[in-house]
Protein backbone atom coordinates (compact mmCIF):
# COMPACT_ATOMS: atom_id res chain seq x y z
CA UNK A 1 0.00 0.00 0.00
CA UNK A 2 2.33 2.67 0.48
CA UNK A 3 4.54 1.68 -1.95
CA UNK A 4 1.72 2.23 -4.29
CA UNK A 5 0.57 5.45 -2.84
CA UNK A 6 4.44 6.62 -3.32
CA UNK A 7 4.82 5.57 -6.65
CA UNK A 8 1.21 7.54 -7.36
CA UNK A 9 2.47 10.62 -5.11
CA UNK A 10 5.38 10.98 -7.25
CA UNK A 11 3.40 11.79 -10.43
CA UNK A 12 3.19 7.65 -12.13
CA UNK A 13 0.64 7.37 -14.67
CA UNK A 14 0.44 3.78 -13.69
CA UNK A 15 1.27 1.09 -11.69
CA UNK A 16 1.76 -2.41 -11.56
CA UNK A 17 -0.01 -4.06 -8.25
CA UNK A 18 0.47 -7.90 -7.06
CA UNK A 19 -2.78 -9.63 -4.93
CA UNK A 20 -2.48 -12.53 -3.29
CA UNK A 21 -0.75 -15.44 -4.58
CA UNK A 22 -0.53 -14.18 -7.93
CA UNK A 23 2.86 -12.14 -8.00
CA UNK A 24 6.20 -13.24 -9.08
CA UNK A 25 6.71 -9.98 -6.15
CA UNK A 26 6.76 -12.65 -3.55
CA UNK A 27 3.93 -12.80 -0.96
CA UNK A 28 5.62 -9.81 1.39
CA UNK A 29 4.73 -7.36 -1.33
CA UNK A 30 1.30 -8.52 -2.20
CA UNK A 31 -2.18 -6.64 -1.77
CA UNK A 32 -5.06 -8.35 -0.27
CA UNK A 33 -8.23 -7.55 -2.02
CA UNK A 34 -9.51 -4.64 0.15
CA UNK A 35 -6.31 -3.51 -0.42
CA UNK A 36 -5.99 -3.69 -3.79
CA UNK A 37 -10.01 -1.63 -3.54
CA UNK A 38 -8.22 1.35 -1.64
CA UNK A 39 -5.34 1.29 -3.90
CA UNK A 40 -8.43 1.84 -6.88
CA UNK A 41 -9.77 4.16 -5.26
CA UNK A 42 -6.50 6.35 -4.49
CA UNK A 43 -5.25 5.81 -8.41
CA UNK A 44 -8.53 7.06 -9.13
CA UNK A 45 -8.22 10.34 -7.31
CA UNK A 46 -4.61 10.60 -8.79
CA UNK A 47 -6.48 10.09 -12.03
CA UNK A 48 -3.74 7.12 -12.76
CA UNK A 49 -4.29 3.73 -13.89
CA UNK A 50 -3.75 0.51 -12.13
CA UNK A 51 -2.74 -3.05 -13.87
CA UNK A 52 -2.72 -6.49 -12.02
CA UNK A 53 0.33 -8.78 -12.16
CA UNK A 54 -0.23 -11.64 -12.69
CA UNK A 55 2.91 -13.22 -13.46
CA UNK A 56 3.00 -16.62 -11.45
CA UNK A 57 3.07 -19.55 -13.22
CA UNK A 58 -0.02 -21.45 -11.87
CA UNK A 59 -0.97 -24.87 -11.96
CA UNK A 60 -4.21 -25.72 -13.97
CA UNK A 61 -6.55 -25.68 -11.49
CA UNK A 62 -5.42 -22.84 -10.74
CA UNK A 63 -6.13 -21.00 -13.84
CA UNK A 64 -9.41 -21.87 -13.64
CA UNK A 65 -10.13 -19.93 -10.24
CA UNK A 66 -7.98 -16.88 -11.84
CA UNK A 67 -10.34 -17.06 -14.63
CA UNK A 68 -13.36 -17.02 -12.53
CA UNK A 69 -12.00 -14.22 -10.34
CA UNK A 70 -10.66 -11.63 -13.48
CA UNK A 71 -14.61 -10.61 -14.22
CA UNK A 72 -14.87 -9.73 -10.76
CA UNK A 73 -11.26 -7.64 -10.66
CA UNK A 74 -12.29 -6.01 -13.85
CA UNK A 75 -15.29 -4.53 -11.88
CA UNK A 76 -13.47 -3.07 -9.08
CA UNK A 77 -11.42 -0.92 -11.61
CA UNK A 78 -8.01 -2.62 -12.80
CA UNK A 79 -7.16 -1.78 -16.60
CA UNK A 80 -5.57 -4.90 -17.48
CA UNK A 81 -3.28 -7.59 -16.93
CA UNK A 82 0.25 -8.39 -16.97
CA UNK A 83 1.73 -11.74 -17.33
CA UNK A 84 5.01 -13.75 -17.84
CA UNK A 85 3.55 -16.39 -19.60
CA UNK A 86 2.61 -16.49 -23.15
CA UNK A 87 0.13 -19.30 -22.97
CA UNK A 88 -2.03 -18.50 -20.06
CA UNK A 89 -1.59 -14.88 -21.99
CA UNK A 90 -3.28 -16.29 -25.13
CA UNK A 91 -5.58 -18.43 -22.89
CA UNK A 92 -6.88 -15.22 -20.76
CA UNK A 93 -7.28 -13.25 -24.09
CA UNK A 94 -9.58 -15.69 -25.63
CA UNK A 95 -11.69 -15.87 -22.92
CA UNK A 96 -11.59 -12.05 -22.06
CA UNK A 97 -10.99 -10.71 -25.35
CA UNK A 98 -11.66 -7.09 -24.51
CA UNK A 99 -9.26 -7.07 -21.73
CA UNK A 100 -5.67 -5.14 -21.82
CA UNK A 101 -2.80 -7.71 -21.35
CA UNK A 102 0.88 -6.81 -21.10
CA UNK A 103 3.49 -9.13 -22.04
CA UNK A 104 5.59 -8.60 -19.11
CA UNK A 105 9.44 -8.72 -19.59
CA UNK A 106 9.79 -12.19 -18.72
CA UNK A 107 7.80 -13.41 -21.89
CA UNK A 108 11.57 -12.37 -23.31
CA UNK A 109 10.35 -10.57 -25.95
CA UNK A 110 13.57 -8.85 -27.39
CA UNK A 111 13.30 -8.28 -31.51
CA UNK A 112 10.29 -7.36 -33.69
CA UNK A 113 9.32 -11.15 -34.52
CA UNK A 114 9.09 -11.88 -30.82
CA UNK A 115 7.02 -8.55 -30.39
CA UNK A 116 5.11 -9.51 -33.46
CA UNK A 117 4.19 -13.47 -31.99
CA UNK A 118 3.14 -11.77 -28.70
CA UNK A 119 0.62 -9.29 -30.45
CA UNK A 120 -0.82 -12.19 -32.78
CA UNK A 121 -1.89 -14.03 -29.39
CA UNK A 122 -3.39 -11.28 -27.41
CA UNK A 123 -1.12 -9.04 -26.18
CA UNK A 124 -1.84 -5.45 -26.39
CA UNK A 125 1.51 -3.97 -24.86
CA UNK A 126 4.72 -5.69 -25.30
CA UNK A 127 7.63 -4.74 -22.17
CA UNK A 128 10.78 -4.60 -24.03
CA UNK A 129 13.85 -4.25 -21.64
CA UNK A 130 15.88 -1.05 -21.15
CA UNK A 131 18.96 -3.00 -22.37
CA UNK A 132 17.22 -2.49 -26.05
CA UNK A 133 18.46 0.51 -27.67
CA UNK A 134 16.35 3.47 -28.83
CA UNK A 135 17.19 2.38 -32.40
CA UNK A 136 16.15 -0.93 -32.48
CA UNK A 137 12.60 0.06 -31.57
CA UNK A 138 12.40 2.76 -34.09
CA UNK A 139 12.95 -0.33 -36.62
CA UNK A 140 9.93 -2.57 -35.08
CA UNK A 141 7.47 0.54 -34.20
CA UNK A 142 6.09 0.41 -38.07
CA UNK A 143 5.64 -3.56 -37.95
CA UNK A 144 3.87 -3.41 -34.39
CA UNK A 145 0.54 -2.35 -33.71
CA UNK A 146 0.59 -3.25 -29.83
CA UNK A 147 2.07 -0.43 -27.50
CA UNK A 148 5.89 -1.13 -26.60
CA UNK A 149 7.03 -0.76 -23.19
CA UNK A 150 10.68 -0.15 -21.67
CA UNK A 151 11.92 -0.87 -18.56
CA UNK A 152 14.21 1.58 -19.07
CA UNK A 153 15.08 1.29 -14.98
CA UNK A 154 15.80 -2.08 -14.30
CA UNK A 155 18.46 -4.67 -12.47
CA UNK A 156 20.52 -6.09 -15.65
CA UNK A 157 21.24 -9.92 -14.48
CA UNK A 158 23.15 -12.06 -16.50
CA UNK A 159 20.54 -14.28 -18.04
CA UNK A 160 17.36 -12.52 -20.08
CA UNK A 161 14.09 -11.97 -18.01
CA UNK A 162 11.93 -15.14 -19.59
CA UNK A 163 15.01 -17.38 -21.35
CA UNK A 164 16.82 -18.37 -17.32
CA UNK A 165 18.42 -21.96 -17.67
CA UNK A 166 18.17 -22.32 -13.90
CA UNK A 167 14.91 -23.52 -13.48
CA UNK A 168 16.03 -27.03 -11.44
CA UNK A 169 16.84 -24.56 -8.48
CA UNK A 170 14.02 -23.75 -6.24
CA UNK A 171 12.94 -23.69 -2.65
CA UNK A 172 10.98 -26.42 -1.35
CA UNK A 173 9.10 -24.87 1.46
CA UNK A 174 5.99 -23.48 0.24
CA UNK A 175 4.49 -20.54 1.79
CA UNK A 176 0.92 -19.79 2.17
CA UNK A 177 -1.56 -18.85 -0.79
CA UNK A 178 -4.67 -18.11 1.97
CA UNK A 179 -6.89 -17.18 -1.35
CA UNK A 180 -6.19 -20.19 -3.12
CA UNK A 181 -8.17 -23.32 -3.60
CA UNK A 182 -7.05 -26.85 -2.84
CA UNK A 183 -3.41 -27.13 -1.44
CA UNK A 184 -3.64 -23.47 -0.60
CA UNK A 185 0.84 -23.30 -0.60
CA UNK A 186 2.85 -22.21 -3.58
CA UNK A 187 6.43 -23.19 -4.17
CA UNK A 188 9.03 -20.07 -4.10
CA UNK A 189 11.89 -20.86 -6.86
CA UNK A 190 13.14 -19.82 -10.20
CA UNK A 191 10.81 -18.21 -12.72
CA UNK A 192 9.89 -20.66 -14.71
CA UNK A 193 9.32 -23.57 -12.74
CA UNK A 194 6.77 -25.28 -13.67
CA UNK A 195 3.37 -24.65 -11.08
CA UNK A 196 5.60 -22.05 -9.05
CA UNK A 197 6.62 -18.97 -10.34
CA UNK A 198 8.42 -16.77 -7.52
CA UNK A 199 11.83 -16.43 -8.88
CA UNK A 200 14.16 -17.07 -5.55
CA UNK A 201 16.97 -15.32 -7.42
CA UNK A 202 19.68 -18.27 -6.69
CA UNK A 203 22.01 -17.11 -9.69
CA UNK A 204 22.33 -13.35 -7.58
CA UNK A 205 23.62 -15.71 -4.54
CA UNK A 206 27.48 -16.63 -4.33
CA UNK A 207 28.53 -18.94 -6.36
CA UNK A 208 31.77 -21.31 -5.55
CA UNK A 209 34.85 -22.76 -8.03
CA UNK A 210 35.92 -26.11 -6.79
CA UNK A 211 39.19 -28.29 -8.21
CA UNK A 212 39.66 -31.55 -7.33
CA UNK A 213 36.96 -31.28 -4.53
CA UNK A 214 38.70 -28.22 -3.03
CA UNK A 215 37.15 -24.87 -3.50
CA UNK A 216 39.12 -22.08 -5.16
CA UNK A 217 36.72 -19.03 -4.84
CA UNK A 218 33.31 -17.93 -4.62
CA UNK A 219 32.14 -15.31 -6.72
CA UNK A 220 28.74 -13.61 -7.99
CA UNK A 221 27.38 -13.49 -11.59
CA UNK A 222 27.46 -10.29 -12.50
CA UNK A 223 24.45 -7.86 -12.61
CA UNK A 224 24.07 -4.11 -12.80
CA UNK A 225 21.69 -1.47 -12.80
CA UNK A 226 20.45 0.22 -15.93
CA UNK A 227 19.12 3.31 -15.43
CA UNK A 228 18.51 5.45 -18.52
CA UNK A 229 16.80 9.13 -17.50
CA UNK A 230 18.59 10.72 -19.75
CA UNK A 231 17.42 8.81 -22.83
CA UNK A 232 13.75 9.07 -22.32
CA UNK A 233 13.19 11.05 -24.98
CA UNK A 234 15.36 9.02 -27.49
CA UNK A 235 12.97 6.37 -26.18
CA UNK A 236 9.61 8.84 -26.71
CA UNK A 237 10.71 9.32 -30.09
CA UNK A 238 11.69 5.50 -31.14
CA UNK A 239 7.82 5.35 -30.77
CA UNK A 240 8.29 4.09 -26.95
CA UNK A 241 4.70 4.41 -25.54
CA UNK A 242 5.01 3.27 -22.52
CA UNK A 243 8.16 4.18 -19.69
CA UNK A 244 7.95 1.48 -17.06
CA UNK A 245 10.49 1.64 -14.02
CA UNK A 246 11.01 -1.66 -11.80
CA UNK A 247 10.44 -0.77 -7.94
CA UNK A 248 9.33 -4.13 -7.22
CA UNK A 249 11.38 -4.94 -3.69
CA UNK A 250 11.85 -1.06 -3.31
CA UNK A 251 10.54 0.08 0.38
CA UNK A 252 8.52 3.47 -0.42
CA UNK A 253 11.11 5.85 0.57
CA UNK A 254 12.78 4.59 -2.56
CA UNK A 255 10.27 4.55 -4.87
CA UNK A 256 9.44 8.02 -4.89
CA UNK A 257 12.66 9.64 -5.57
CA UNK A 258 12.21 7.15 -8.55
CA UNK A 259 9.79 7.83 -10.13
CA UNK A 260 9.94 11.59 -9.28
CA UNK A 261 13.10 11.52 -11.54
CA UNK A 262 11.81 9.68 -14.35
CA UNK A 263 8.69 12.24 -14.23
CA UNK A 264 10.56 15.02 -14.60
CA UNK A 265 12.56 13.89 -17.45
CA UNK A 266 9.40 13.00 -19.36
CA UNK A 267 7.70 16.12 -18.46
CA UNK A 268 10.91 18.03 -19.68
CA UNK A 269 10.64 15.96 -22.81
CA UNK A 270 6.98 17.07 -23.25
CA UNK A 271 7.77 20.03 -23.03
CA UNK A 272 10.36 20.35 -25.51
CA UNK A 273 13.06 20.60 -23.44
CA UNK A 274 16.31 18.86 -23.05
CA UNK A 275 16.56 16.57 -20.45
CA UNK A 276 18.70 17.94 -17.65
CA UNK A 277 18.87 18.69 -13.83
CA UNK A 278 17.55 14.77 -13.30
CA UNK A 279 18.93 14.20 -10.18
CA UNK A 280 20.86 10.80 -9.59
CA UNK A 281 19.00 8.05 -8.09
CA UNK A 282 21.49 5.06 -6.72
CA UNK A 283 19.62 1.91 -5.76
CA UNK A 284 21.38 -0.06 -2.76
CA UNK A 285 23.77 -2.89 -3.72
CA UNK A 286 21.64 -5.29 -2.08
CA UNK A 287 18.45 -4.35 -4.50
CA UNK A 288 19.54 -7.05 -6.31
CA UNK A 289 20.02 -9.93 -3.99
CA UNK A 290 16.31 -10.01 -2.56
CA UNK A 291 15.60 -11.45 0.39
CA UNK A 292 12.91 -13.85 0.71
Amino acid sequence: MQAAKAGLDAGADAIYVGLKGWSRGGARGELTPRELEQVLVLARQKGAAVQLALNTIPRGREIDYLLERLPELKRWGITGVILNDPGILAYIHRCFPELPLTASIGCGALNVDDVALLEEIGASCIVLPGTVHPAEIAEMRPYVKAQIEVMIHMVDEFHQLGKCWMPSYFRTNPSPMPEMPADGERLTGSIKRGGAGVCFKVCQHPWGLYLNGQKKEERMLPARQVSRAPEVGAYLDAGVDVIKLQGRSLPPELIFPMVRRFRMAIDQVREGRQVLEVPPFELPPSWVVVGR
